[in-house]
Protein backbone atom coordinates (compact mmCIF):
# COMPACT_ATOMS: atom_id res chain seq x y z
CA UNK A 1 0.00 0.00 0.00
CA UNK A 2 1.63 2.86 -1.08
CA UNK A 3 1.01 6.01 1.66
CA UNK A 4 1.02 9.46 0.45
CA UNK A 5 0.92 12.50 3.34
CA UNK A 6 0.37 16.13 2.81
CA UNK A 7 2.43 19.08 4.44
CA UNK A 8 -0.18 22.20 4.33
CA UNK A 9 -0.55 25.78 6.03
CA UNK A 10 -2.86 24.21 8.67
CA UNK A 11 0.24 21.60 9.23
CA UNK A 12 2.24 23.92 10.56
CA UNK A 13 0.43 25.74 12.82
CA UNK A 14 2.59 28.31 14.91
CA UNK A 15 0.16 30.36 16.95
CA UNK A 16 1.43 29.22 20.50
CA UNK A 17 5.26 29.15 19.84
CA UNK A 18 7.72 32.01 19.59
CA UNK A 19 10.07 31.52 16.82
CA UNK A 20 12.87 29.78 18.52
CA UNK A 21 10.57 26.76 19.38
CA UNK A 22 8.44 27.03 16.22
CA UNK A 23 11.54 26.48 14.08
CA UNK A 24 13.02 23.80 16.04
CA UNK A 25 9.58 22.38 16.33
CA UNK A 26 9.35 22.10 12.76
CA UNK A 27 13.32 21.14 12.34
CA UNK A 28 12.31 18.19 14.68
CA UNK A 29 9.10 17.60 13.01
CA UNK A 30 10.60 17.09 9.86
CA UNK A 31 13.52 15.30 10.77
CA UNK A 32 10.86 12.62 11.85
CA UNK A 33 9.44 12.40 9.12
CA UNK A 34 12.63 12.27 6.88
CA UNK A 35 13.35 8.84 8.71
CA UNK A 36 10.02 7.09 7.09
CA UNK A 37 11.78 7.57 3.91
CA UNK A 38 13.40 4.14 4.88
CA UNK A 39 10.47 2.91 3.12
CA UNK A 40 9.96 5.76 0.88
CA UNK A 41 8.74 3.39 -2.05
CA UNK A 42 5.83 3.06 0.28
CA UNK A 43 5.60 6.53 1.44
CA UNK A 44 5.33 10.00 -0.19
CA UNK A 45 5.42 13.03 1.81
CA UNK A 46 3.68 16.01 -0.38
CA UNK A 47 3.99 19.64 -0.21
CA UNK A 48 1.35 22.15 -0.90
CA UNK A 49 3.82 25.06 -2.00
CA UNK A 50 1.01 27.52 0.29
CA UNK A 51 3.15 26.37 3.26
CA UNK A 52 5.86 29.09 1.84
CA UNK A 53 3.30 31.87 2.70
CA UNK A 54 2.80 31.03 6.40
CA UNK A 55 4.00 33.77 9.04
CA UNK A 56 6.53 32.86 11.63
CA UNK A 57 6.05 34.22 15.13
CA UNK A 58 9.00 36.91 14.36
CA UNK A 59 6.83 38.25 10.69
CA UNK A 60 8.69 36.81 8.08
CA UNK A 61 7.54 34.56 6.04
CA UNK A 62 8.79 30.24 5.49
CA UNK A 63 9.83 31.32 2.34
CA UNK A 64 11.76 33.99 3.14
CA UNK A 65 13.52 31.72 6.17
CA UNK A 66 14.70 29.42 4.14
CA UNK A 67 15.55 30.82 1.01
CA UNK A 68 17.23 34.41 1.41
CA UNK A 69 20.49 35.47 2.01
CA UNK A 70 19.73 37.30 4.86
CA UNK A 71 23.51 37.99 6.92
CA UNK A 72 21.61 38.33 10.02
CA UNK A 73 20.93 34.79 10.54
CA UNK A 74 23.69 32.90 12.44
CA UNK A 75 24.22 29.97 14.85
CA UNK A 76 21.00 27.51 15.30
CA UNK A 77 19.18 29.54 12.72
CA UNK A 78 21.82 28.98 9.87
CA UNK A 79 21.42 25.13 10.65
CA UNK A 80 17.64 24.89 10.65
CA UNK A 81 17.60 27.02 7.60
CA UNK A 82 20.19 24.95 5.58
CA UNK A 83 18.81 21.35 6.96
CA UNK A 84 14.89 22.40 5.77
CA UNK A 85 15.87 23.73 2.32
CA UNK A 86 17.77 20.68 1.98
CA UNK A 87 15.12 18.39 3.06
CA UNK A 88 12.25 20.54 1.13
CA UNK A 89 13.98 20.44 -2.10
CA UNK A 90 13.84 16.76 -1.70
CA UNK A 91 9.75 16.55 -1.44
CA UNK A 92 6.95 16.47 -3.94
CA UNK A 93 5.76 19.69 -4.29
CA UNK A 94 1.82 19.76 -5.53
CA UNK A 95 -1.15 22.16 -5.60
CA UNK A 96 -4.39 20.68 -4.59
CA UNK A 97 -6.94 21.83 -2.30
CA UNK A 98 -8.66 20.58 0.89
CA UNK A 99 -11.74 19.19 -0.79
CA UNK A 100 -8.81 17.36 -2.75
CA UNK A 101 -7.46 15.93 0.66
CA UNK A 102 -10.68 15.10 2.02
CA UNK A 103 -11.79 13.10 -1.42
CA UNK A 104 -8.53 11.49 -1.33
CA UNK A 105 -9.22 10.26 1.82
CA UNK A 106 -12.62 8.87 1.22
CA UNK A 107 -10.89 6.97 -1.18
CA UNK A 108 -8.19 5.01 0.38
CA UNK A 109 -8.19 1.42 -0.09
CA UNK A 110 -5.50 -1.39 -0.43
CA UNK A 111 -3.26 -0.02 -2.80
CA UNK A 112 -3.13 3.85 -1.89
CA UNK A 113 -4.09 5.80 1.27
CA UNK A 114 -3.80 9.17 2.34
CA UNK A 115 -3.01 11.47 5.34
CA UNK A 116 -1.89 14.60 6.60
CA UNK A 117 1.32 15.39 8.77
CA UNK A 118 0.83 18.32 11.25
CA UNK A 119 2.44 19.59 13.94
CA UNK A 120 -0.78 19.91 16.29
CA UNK A 121 -4.35 18.71 15.91
CA UNK A 122 -6.47 19.93 12.87
CA UNK A 123 -10.27 20.43 12.72
CA UNK A 124 -12.95 19.37 9.88
CA UNK A 125 -10.26 18.25 7.22
CA UNK A 126 -9.42 14.91 8.61
CA UNK A 127 -10.20 12.32 11.49
CA UNK A 128 -7.45 11.31 14.04
CA UNK A 129 -6.71 8.28 12.24
CA UNK A 130 -5.59 10.11 9.05
CA UNK A 131 -3.78 12.62 11.11
CA UNK A 132 0.65 11.85 11.65
CA UNK A 133 2.15 14.05 14.61
CA UNK A 134 4.94 12.02 14.69
CA UNK A 135 7.00 8.47 14.03
CA UNK A 136 4.71 6.91 16.51
CA UNK A 137 1.46 7.71 14.84
CA UNK A 138 2.86 7.07 11.19
CA UNK A 139 3.33 3.42 12.82
CA UNK A 140 -0.55 3.62 14.26
CA UNK A 141 -1.70 4.80 10.82
CA UNK A 142 -0.31 2.24 8.85
CA UNK A 143 -1.39 -0.59 11.51
CA UNK A 144 -4.89 1.49 11.13
CA UNK A 145 -5.19 1.26 7.65
CA UNK A 146 -3.29 -2.60 7.41
CA UNK A 147 -6.52 -3.41 9.92
CA UNK A 148 -8.94 -2.02 7.17
CA UNK A 149 -7.46 -3.14 4.06
CA UNK A 150 -5.55 -6.62 4.88
CA UNK A 151 -5.87 -8.17 1.93
CA UNK A 152 -4.74 -12.05 2.19
CA UNK A 153 -2.54 -13.71 4.36
CA UNK A 154 0.36 -13.70 3.07
CA UNK A 155 0.24 -9.61 2.37
CA UNK A 156 -1.09 -9.24 5.81
CA UNK A 157 2.13 -11.32 7.56
CA UNK A 158 4.38 -9.44 5.55
CA UNK A 159 3.19 -5.78 6.18
CA UNK A 160 2.88 -6.76 10.02
CA UNK A 161 7.18 -7.35 9.34
CA UNK A 162 7.24 -4.03 8.48
CA UNK A 163 4.88 -2.31 11.50
CA UNK A 164 5.66 -4.52 14.76
CA UNK A 165 9.70 -4.48 14.98
CA UNK A 166 9.39 -6.14 18.49
CA UNK A 167 8.39 -9.25 16.82
CA UNK A 168 8.92 -11.90 14.53
CA UNK A 169 6.67 -13.55 12.88
CA UNK A 170 7.01 -17.52 12.30
CA UNK A 171 6.11 -19.08 8.56
CA UNK A 172 3.37 -20.50 9.75
CA UNK A 173 1.27 -17.28 9.83
CA UNK A 174 0.85 -17.43 6.33
CA UNK A 175 -1.35 -20.09 6.76
CA UNK A 176 -3.11 -20.04 9.94
CA UNK A 177 -3.62 -16.20 9.81
CA UNK A 178 -5.55 -16.58 6.79
CA UNK A 179 -8.34 -18.29 8.48
CA UNK A 180 -9.96 -15.99 10.86
CA UNK A 181 -8.18 -12.52 8.61
CA UNK A 182 -11.67 -12.13 7.33
CA UNK A 183 -13.78 -10.67 10.20
CA UNK A 184 -10.84 -10.74 13.09
CA UNK A 185 -8.16 -8.17 11.49
CA UNK A 186 -8.68 -5.14 13.82
CA UNK A 187 -8.66 -7.20 16.61
CA UNK A 188 -5.29 -8.90 15.06
CA UNK A 189 -4.18 -5.38 15.22
CA UNK A 190 -4.77 -4.73 18.01
CA UNK A 191 -2.98 -7.55 19.80
CA UNK A 192 -0.22 -7.21 18.22
CA UNK A 193 -0.17 -3.97 18.70
CA UNK A 194 -0.25 -4.04 22.18
CA UNK A 195 2.26 -7.23 21.90
CA UNK A 196 4.62 -5.33 20.41
CA UNK A 197 4.47 -1.84 22.16
CA UNK A 198 3.65 -2.77 25.69
CA UNK A 199 4.98 -6.33 26.51
CA UNK A 200 9.14 -5.51 25.96
CA UNK A 201 9.17 -3.02 28.18
CA UNK A 202 7.38 -5.42 30.95
CA UNK A 203 10.26 -7.93 29.79
CA UNK A 204 13.14 -5.58 30.58
CA UNK A 205 11.67 -4.65 34.09
CA UNK A 206 11.10 -8.39 34.95
CA UNK A 207 8.83 -7.32 38.01
CA UNK A 208 7.21 -9.83 38.25
CA UNK A 209 7.60 -13.52 39.94
CA UNK A 210 6.09 -15.93 37.50
CA UNK A 211 5.39 -16.23 33.57
CA UNK A 212 1.21 -16.35 34.66
CA UNK A 213 1.95 -12.54 36.73
CA UNK A 214 3.90 -11.29 33.72
CA UNK A 215 1.19 -12.45 31.00
CA UNK A 216 -1.70 -10.75 34.16
CA UNK A 217 0.67 -7.45 34.50
CA UNK A 218 0.54 -7.49 30.55
CA UNK A 219 -3.17 -8.11 29.64
CA UNK A 220 -3.96 -5.04 32.51
CA UNK A 221 -1.25 -2.44 31.10
CA UNK A 222 -2.53 -3.11 27.79
CA UNK A 223 -6.22 -3.01 28.27
CA UNK A 224 -6.44 -6.69 26.44
CA UNK A 225 -10.19 -8.38 25.53
CA UNK A 226 -9.10 -11.33 27.81
CA UNK A 227 -6.61 -12.14 30.04
CA UNK A 228 -3.20 -13.49 28.26
CA UNK A 229 -2.42 -16.73 29.93
CA UNK A 230 -0.29 -19.96 29.33
CA UNK A 231 -1.36 -23.46 27.54
CA UNK A 232 -2.69 -25.69 30.26
CA UNK A 233 -2.61 -29.10 27.86
CA UNK A 234 -0.54 -30.99 25.47
CA UNK A 235 1.79 -28.40 24.36
CA UNK A 236 3.92 -30.34 21.54
CA UNK A 237 1.94 -29.00 18.95
CA UNK A 238 2.63 -25.56 20.21
CA UNK A 239 6.26 -26.52 19.15
CA UNK A 240 7.39 -24.05 16.13
CA UNK A 241 10.99 -23.98 14.58
CA UNK A 242 13.36 -21.07 14.29
CA UNK A 243 16.60 -20.26 13.16
CA UNK A 244 19.26 -19.70 16.03
CA UNK A 245 22.21 -17.10 15.46
CA UNK A 246 24.26 -19.98 14.40
CA UNK A 247 22.34 -21.47 11.91
CA UNK A 248 20.81 -24.31 13.78
CA UNK A 249 16.93 -25.16 13.87
CA UNK A 250 15.66 -24.87 17.63
CA UNK A 251 11.63 -25.99 18.35
CA UNK A 252 10.37 -23.74 20.64
CA UNK A 253 7.09 -23.97 22.42
CA UNK A 254 5.15 -20.77 21.66
CA UNK A 255 2.40 -21.23 24.79
CA UNK A 256 1.75 -17.89 26.63
CA UNK A 257 -1.22 -16.63 24.32
CA UNK A 258 -3.53 -13.89 23.85
CA UNK A 259 -7.24 -14.68 23.48
CA UNK A 260 -9.48 -12.97 20.16
CA UNK A 261 -12.86 -13.67 21.81
CA UNK A 262 -14.90 -11.11 20.06
CA UNK A 263 -14.86 -10.60 16.12
CA UNK A 264 -14.15 -6.87 14.78
CA UNK A 265 -18.15 -6.45 14.79
CA UNK A 266 -18.57 -7.55 18.38
CA UNK A 267 -21.42 -9.89 17.13
CA UNK A 268 -22.18 -11.59 20.63
CA UNK A 269 -20.98 -15.11 20.05
CA UNK A 270 -17.82 -16.38 22.08
CA UNK A 271 -14.44 -17.18 19.98
CA UNK A 272 -11.40 -19.29 20.69
CA UNK A 273 -8.85 -17.81 18.12
CA UNK A 274 -5.53 -17.26 19.56
CA UNK A 275 -2.17 -15.58 19.52
CA UNK A 276 0.48 -17.81 20.93
CA UNK A 277 4.03 -16.38 21.26
CA UNK A 278 6.82 -16.64 23.22
CA UNK A 279 8.71 -14.47 24.87
CA UNK A 280 11.94 -14.36 23.21
CA UNK A 281 15.68 -15.92 23.14
CA UNK A 282 18.44 -14.40 22.99
CA UNK A 283 20.34 -16.38 20.41
CA UNK A 284 17.12 -16.69 18.56
CA UNK A 285 16.01 -13.47 15.97
CA UNK A 286 17.42 -10.68 17.83
CA UNK A 287 15.42 -11.67 21.27
CA UNK A 288 12.64 -10.74 19.25
CA UNK A 289 8.68 -11.94 20.50
CA UNK A 290 8.42 -14.97 18.43
CA UNK A 291 4.68 -15.18 17.30
CA UNK A 292 4.32 -18.94 16.21
CA UNK A 293 0.74 -18.97 15.50
CA UNK A 294 -2.29 -16.46 14.90
CA UNK A 295 -5.35 -17.77 14.11
CA UNK A 296 -7.59 -20.78 15.85
CA UNK A 297 -7.51 -22.55 19.12
CA UNK A 298 -4.69 -25.41 18.51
Amino acid sequence: MIANFYIIPESLSSSSLNDEQFLSSLENFISEYYKIVEFKEENKIIIQDKIYEIILPNGKSLAEFIYSDNPNFEGKDISIKKFLSSVFSKLVHEEFSIDDIKDRIKSNSIDSCYGIISLSKIKDIADENQIIYDKNSWLNFRRYHLGLFFGDAKYFIDECKKYYTELFFHENNYTSTGKILDGFSNKIIFHLSCLNDKLPSLLIKKNYNNHTELLTNFSIEASLDDLASLEGGNKDRLKFSFKNKDGKIESIVCEPHMKLCCNDTSDGHHYYHRIYFYFGKENVENCKILVGHIGEHL
